[in-house]
Parts: C-alpha cells; structure tokens; sequence
C-alpha cells in the first residue's frame, strides 16, 4: 500500500511538472524569416559558453502562466515588426534557424549565478553561431510582464550589436550610461537600449556607450551587417495595427500621411540618417521627403501613448 502512495505521488509530481511546462503556447511572429529569437520560458541547460566559467547553469522554468507569456512574446513581437525576423517560443523554429542568424534568450527566475542583474548578454552573440544565450532574470523585474518584456528586448539589442543609448553633456562628457529619456524631461519616450523600464520604449537614434562622437541608428544596425536581417518584405503595409496613422505614397518623394490625432514624426534613411521630422496634425498631411532619397525609408511617429513606424518603399 505505501509504494502503491509513493507511485501515486511521483506520478501526480510528474503530471505536474509535465503540465507546468506544457504552459508554454507555440508563439511565431514572422515565419517567414530564418532569423530566429527563441524566447526560453521552460528552463535550460546551458554549457560550454562563456556563462560556463563555474560548471554548467540549470536555469529553471519562469513559472508564468500563457497568458503572461503571449502578452510578453506580444510586446517583443511589436519593437522587431519593421524586420526580417522571426520572435519565436518554439524550439523547433530555433533549430531549423542559420546557425549564424539565431539565438535563444533565457527567461528564468533566478540570475544570483551573474550577479543583481536584470540580464546579461554578449554583444553582437546573434551571429557567432556557438549557442551563447542572453539571459533575462525575473525575480529582479517583480516578475512584471512588461518589464520582463523590456528586459528582453533590451537583452535582444545587444545581441544584435547595439550598445547603450547614453546622455553626454555638450563637452562630451558622459551624464549616464543608460539613458531614461532625459534629454527631453517632458516627453514619455525613452531608448530601448536606456532604462525602457519607465516610458514608451522604443529604438533610436543617438550617442551610444562607445562615445559622444559615435552615433548608433537602432533600427539600421539591427537590419544591417553582419546580422543581415533586413526589413520586412511585406513591412511596407500602409496601416498602421491601431489605425492611429496611414502611410501612402503620392509619387516618389511625397508622402500622403492620414493621421488620428496631433503626432511628432520623423523620417529615416536605411542607414539611420535622419531625413526630415515635424508634426502630424490630425487628419491629411502631405509630407515631401527627399526627392534624393530612394529606396526604403522609416517613417516613425510618436506622441502622449502611442507611437509606430512603417517602412516606406521609395
């Protein structure tokens, strides 16, 4: 009778386990793409990466629900949607990546093997083709899906060779490494690759760790080499997903852009440079871009909570 109990446990412990793992839905955004981020929610094994310095890690599962884990996978779906790129949880997607276009981001509770630490990463691992992850930590983040989403995405960045988006005083001196959008104290943006904890995140434009005189475009450097994703084909799409603003192109260099509502935007070359920024006013707005400018642009607009961009074919 007693080892007929302890069977039953170890099975009900094992339905358990089987069941807490199984929580993890299969979540694409782009298949269409080869290059792959694979959000790990259900623990790892990692070893024989530069983590490895004291043995192997057992990272173990997140323990978030579904529900908490679409809605993360949703947010990170959302900052990569201009790019050829494909925000996975399925593992199967992962191995069927270029070895050299992939890497998997481990979401797990406890980072006290690293240190108090929101995550760690490796620049520019996504294509050292050697399985190095990223790592988020979620008992740092109060296990907010949002900031775990931030976190990601920030970890994601990195990955992709991006360094942090800094603050430097007018002699270049550094303010603060990571910056929270203080460059403009009543705006509710801030960098992805700052502190994206506190205000709408998104990728820019700016002065990067390496040095006041460097300039990082985000939205280049993560298309470009030696990642070689690229923008979407289909990114090209007139509508934004809320409807808040539509982009139209009235003959080459002009723009025929129908706006919800008073929006600040900005136009991108491929390679980050800035072409033309203004206001949106509610309603049409005729925008003249660049008649020397051919090719793909980026079209972003942000204003008090909501904020976009669309790639425009030239």
């Amino acid at each position: 009778m007693k080892n007929n109990l302890l069977y039953i446990f170890a099975l009900i412990v094992l339905m358990f386990t089987t069941s807490v793992n199984a929580q993890v839905p299969v979540l694409n955004s782009y298949t269409p793409a080869e290059a792959t981020i694979y959000l790990v929610f259900d623990g790892a094994e990692v070893q024989g990466t530069l983590w490895n310095t004291e043995g192997n890690i057992h990272a173990s599962p997140s323990g978030l629900s579904s529900a908490s884990i679409t809605w993360i996978h949703k947010i990170i779906a959302k900052h990569f949607e201009l790019f050829n790129l494909n925000i996975t949880t399925d593992s199967g997607e992962f191995n069927r990546a270029p070895i050299h276009q992939r890497i998997r981001i481990i979401i797990t509770p406890d980072g006290s093997w690293y240190g108090p630490a929101t995550g760690v990463s490796a620049i520019g691992s996504f294509v050292w083709g050697d399985d190095t992850p990223a790592w988020v930590f979620i008992n740092v983040l109060t296990e907010s899906p949002d900031f775990i989403a931030a976190a990601a995405t920030h970890q994601i960045g990195h990955t992709l060779g991006l360094q942090h988006q800094s603050v430097y005083d007018p002699r270049g001196a550094m303010i603060t490494e990571l910056s929270g959008g203080e460059s403009n104290i009543f705006s509710n943006q801030a960098p992805l690759m700052g502190i994206p904890f506190y205000k709408k995140a998104g990728w820019e434009n700016g002065h990067p760790s390496t040095g006041a005189q460097d300039i990082q475009s985000d939205t280049a450097r993560i298309a470009g080499a030696p990642n070689n994703i690229g923008y979407r084909k289909d990114a090209s799409s007139t509508e934004h997903a809320d409807g808040t603003v539509t982009v139209q192109q009235k003959e080459q260099g002009s723009l025929n852009v129908q706006s919800a509502g008073d929006f600040n935007y900005q136009i991108f070359d491929i390679a980050g440079r800035l072409l033309r920024q203004g206001y949106l006013k509610k309603g049409s707005n005729q925008i003249r871009t660049s008649t020397a400018s051919t090719g793909v642009l980026v079209f972003e607009w942000s204003g008090k909570s909501v904020a976009g961009s669309r790639l425009i074919i030239n």
